[in-house]
C-alpha cells in the first residue's frame, strides 16, 4: 500500500476525489465520515457521493454500528479486478466501434 500514490489511482480510472478517499480509507481502515473528509481533504458536501461511487466500483464497503456507518477500503488488489474489468468493456467497446466502422 505504501507505494500506491495519487496518479496511480487516478490512472487506474478514479476522479482526484475518489483517490483521495480511497487512499485516507487505506490509510485509516473502517472509518465513520469525518475522519475521511479530514483525512483525504474532499469537502464534507461530496464525500457521500463519493463513496457511494466507490462502492458502486467495489473498492469501498461499508458496516452498520449502532446505525452509523463504517466505511472500509476492500484489498488492494480489488483495484486490480477493477482494472481488468474496465478493460474488459473498453475492449468490447473497441470492437462494437470496429464492426461500424467503413
Amino acid at each position: 500500500m505504501a507505494d500506491i500514490d495519487l496518479k496511480m489511482i487516478e490512472d487506474a480510472g478514479l476522479t482526484e476525489g475518489e483517490a483521495k478517499v480511497y487512499i485516507a480509507l487505506l490509510k485509516l481502515g473502517s472509518s465513520t465520515t469525518g475522519p475521511i473528509v479530514e483525512k483525504s481533504g474532499v469537502a464534507n458536501s461530496f464525500v457521500y457521493r463519493i463513496l457511494n461511487s466507490l462502492i458502486e466500483k467495489g473498492l469501498v464497503s461499508y458496516i452498520l454500528k449502532e446505525k452509523t456507518k463504517y466505511f472500509s477500503a476492500e484489498r488492494p488488489e480489488k483495484l486490480i479486478d477493477y482494472i481488468e474489468d474496465r478493460k474488459s468493456k473498453l475492449d468490447i467497446c473497441k470492437k462494437e466501434i470496429e464492426l461500424k466502422l467503413p
